[in-house]
């Protein structure tokens, strides 16, 4: 018989391998160094076309980081803080950036803010008023949605010399809706959205007072949960109480979602209906293995495209094909390309740029040559939101600022998805190919999210031209090769370009 032998006779044997067992929790949380917080946040910002981060001044202290220094618009501060919010180990951020715009008269700038308002196809309510002071605007009036409050707040942002905006906007609803039913809606709307699905957020509602608490994983997700709530109808507040856990804890979402068929379509269905910016009584939805294919009519052109977004939201959606189409109310064509001109040459980000405009019957073609693919798009929203817009054709060419190889993108993409949050734990299972600029993505990620933010993180690389994301979800496989050798669907652009539609691109 063998004498056993006694861990007791081996105390430093088993010392040692009882301090590797309590420490390796420890080594797999090791906190990420507040000096490489900062450089990712600055490389972020350094790639980002929306943001000219060459006066921005980024310092981390614990996690918290700190943005100052200057933008020369108003939407690249708060661009700028979004994309802070996504790197790994950030738990917070405190936007200190100044924006210096050029010099504009508030008589100048009121007019400005005030047409974009009354030509917006998305604002119906009237009586908003603008006053601007010191190029600081504040709105103030009633609205009947959050939404128009919110279109209302963006529209002022975006006009050339605005400094800030104060957005006094109060919100009379039309009916009400009891606590219970507007829960309900915004557990759904969390549980849809394809960053926060599966998180453990506790939703509660007091007098249209919603209370959102719980646990994230950083300060995106909870900024991107309350935007969520507000949209939910009849919302008056939200109380954002949620914790962000530390950026090492990712066993925070309790469940992974994989719609059916059915289940997507309904989804979709409730996204759609529940978004005050649209009436979607008149959107038909088919659904095929992730394929989500949009029928029917909307009031705008504008409307057209938040659909489509709101598809895109949506766990379980792969693709979106958006067959809808706009019945506008008649407008002259030359009324609608004076609106159009008119907002592009008081608009921050297209100063400079010579933008072509033409209308026939309410489609609108824009042709010219801009900087970016942000610049281009932006373009293409701005002539979206005018009223009497059934269609955008963006003829626009970018001109490549930036020549890379096709391998320093490649390394750089793959450097971008190790640091940002949501894409680090799958980074090594995400390949990444590129050719002349257009970037292809494969492999399988784990969640909704992943898949989303990887797309973005390849879009929001300086030297990026178009984005083919064929990433798959683990567990839930779409045909991606039978639609790939089919070529591009129509009407859907096969190099995608998702537009940022929630407040300054909370995407």
């Amino acid at each position: 018989m063998k004498k056993q032998t006694s861990i007791s006779k081996f105390p430093v044997l088993f010392a040692l391998l009882l301090s590797v067992i309590i420490a390796a929790p420890v080594f797999a949380a090791a906190k990420v160094a507040d000096d490489d917080i900062t450089y990712w946040v600055k490389d972020a910002l350094r790639q980002d076309a929306r943001v000219d981060a060459s006066e921005i001044t980024v310092k981390t202290r614990k996690g918290i980081v700190t943005l100052s220094g200057s933008v020369n618009n108003l939407a690249a501060g708060n661009y700028a803080d979004t994309e802070a919010k996504k790197i790994k180990g950030v738990l917070g951020v405190i936007n200190e950036i100044k924006v210096m715009p050029v010099w504009r008269s508030d008589t100048d700038i009121s007019n400005a803010v005030q047409r974009r308002i009354l030509d917006s196809a998305v604002i119906e309510s009237q009586g908003i008023t603008v006053n601007s002071v010191n190029g600081k605007v504040t709105l103030s009036g009633s609205v009947a949605t959050y939404s128009e409050k919110e279109e209302a707040g963006l529209l002022a942002g975006e006009v050339r010399g605005v400094k800030e905006v104060e957005n006094n906007i109060k919100i009379k609803w039309r009916a009400k809706r009891s606590d219970q039913e507007m829960k309900n809606d915004v557990v759904a709307a969390l549980q849809r959205d394809v960053y926060l699905s599966g998180l453990p957020i506790i939703v509660s509602v007091k007098n249209g007072v919603v209370t959102l608490t719980g646990s994230v994983g950083n300060a995106y997700e909870k900024e991107r949960a309350g935007s969520d709530a507000y949209l939910v109808s009849y919302v008056r507040n939200v109380e954002n109480r949620l914790k962000v856990e530390w950026w090492e804890n990712r066993g925070v979402r309790n469940k992974k979602i994989w719609p059916s068929d059915d289940a997507l379509k309904k989804a979709v269905r409730a996204e759609l209906d529940e978004d005050t910016r649209i009436d979607a009584s008149n959107i038909t939805i088919k659904v095929s293995y992730g394929l989500v294919t949009l029928n029917g009519s909307v009031f705008n052109h504008y409307q057209k495209r938040i659909a489509e977004q709101d598809a895109r939201d949506v766990v379980g959606v792969g693709w979106v094909i958006d067959n809808l189409f706009a019945r506008v109310d008649k407008r002259e064509d030359w009324a609608i390309q004076d609106d159009i001109n008119f907002n592009l040459n008081t608009d921050a980000v297209m100063e400079g740029f010579d933008i072509n405009t033409a209308v026939n019957d309410g489609i609108v073609t824009l042709s010219g040559k801009v900087n970016t693919w942000y610049e281009k798009f932006h373009a293409a929203d701005i002539a979206s939101r005018i009223k009497g817009v059934k269609e955008v054709i963006n003829s626009i060419t970018v001109q490549r600022s930036s020549w890379k190889k096709d391998t320093e993108l490649v390394s750089t993409i793959k450097n971008r998805l190790e640091w940002n949050w949501t894409t680090s734990p799958v980074r090594d299972r995400i390949n990444v190919n590129v050719y002349n600029g257009v970037v292809t993505l494969t492999g399988d990620v784990d969640t909704w999210s992943e898949r989303r933010e990887a797309g973005r993180v390849a879009l929001l690389t300086e030297g990026i031209r178009k984005v083919d994301n064929l990433l798959t979800v683990k567990g839930y496989d779409y045909p991606w090769d039978q639609w790939y050798i089919k070529g591009p669907i129509p009407n859907t652009p096969y190099y995608y370009y998702e537009f940022d539609y929630y407040p300054y691109g909370l995407y």
